[in-house]
């Protein structure tokens, strides 16, 4: 199994989004669109004629030293094959990482025991949403209910969903480097048709609770969310995925809460991202 890191200005871009396209698990993080909104700083791990790819983004280190990293909050990055994702593949794959990666999160959930590297699991909630509503409320809690409340929804812009979530979503290192990802991804979501805004609002009230979702390959993805800290707010959460998954029910599609343990309240499937961590 013949495996090359190549920097992105020499990747094939049709070869590497093909393979994502066909890919046995399509995710739209793998294009080449998704990866330069993120940033141009990347390289991609490819399997013999872009059978299998994984991409790899670059940092610097405390000594700014160049390190291989993901920003795996942000979504999962691969790897992405035209093959089975069998274990011996993902080893293969992880015994050519460059050896100052620092970590990735695979899409892909199974035991690691390669010396130097650590891994976790990660929570991924999968709501199937192919029922008519009545049947896919079955599932629900009673933390989910049908609105009794005057919500009023909304489709916030790019900018206002970016600002809400700057002021509600909790502080990290970096989040202001993320609103500027958020805002290239949107727009290259937008462009191609697959970005889905929402808000949620009392007709007295600004905001009380924001999303994005991206749309594709059989999946409605959960880019980002706010909401505020308040009792409403965490009410117009909940109420916002249910909007959605009544929206898009009866449809051969999949809400993704993206880490989001409120998929538990929806009666969603619980798999698990393998999160890498290399010494």
């Amino acid at each position: 199994m013949s495996i090359q890191l190549i920097p992105a200005a020499q990747i094939d871009r049709l070869k590497w989004d093909s393979c994502v396209h066909y890919a046995t698990q399509p995710l739209f993080t793998g294009y080449t669109w998704f990866l330069n909104a993120v940033s141009k700083e990347w390289s991609g791990l490819v399997e013999g004629d872009y059978e299998t790819v994984l991409p790899l983004f670059h940092g610097r280190d405390m000594l700014l030293r160049k390190v291989y990293r993901q920003p795996w909050h942000l979504a999962p990055g691969g790897p992405f094959s035209r093959h089975v994702m069998s274990r011996p593949r993902i080893l293969s794959l992880l015994r050519a990482l460059p050896s100052r990666t620092r970590e990735l999160l695979l899409a892909w959930e199974g035991n690691i025991s390669l010396a130097g590297l650590r891994s976790r699991r990660e929570k991924r909630f999968l709501l199937p949403l192919y029922d008519a509503y009545p049947v896919l409320s079955e599932k629900f809690t009673a933390a989910v209910t049908a609105p009794e409340e005057p919500w009023a929804y909304i489709q916030p812009s790019p900018e206002e969903i970016t600002a809400f979530w700057m002021h509600h979503a909790p502080d990290y290192k970096g989040k202001e480097k993320d609103r500027h990802r958020y805002h290239r991804i949107i727009y290259q979501a937008m462009h191609r048709g697959q970005w889905i805004p929402t808000a949620i609002k009392k007709p007295e009230s600004g905001l009380l609770a924001a999303g994005g979702f991206v749309s594709g390959h059989g999946y409605v993805f959960r880019l980002l969310h706010a909401h505020t800290p308040d009792a409403s707010g965490r009410t117009a959460m909940t109420e916002l995925y249910r909007s959605m998954a009544e929206s898009w029910c009866g449809r051969p599609v999949m809400l993704d809460f993206n880490g989001d343990t409120a998929g538990e309240a929806f009666g969603a499937t619980l798999i698990h991202y393998t999160l890498i961590h290399k010494d």
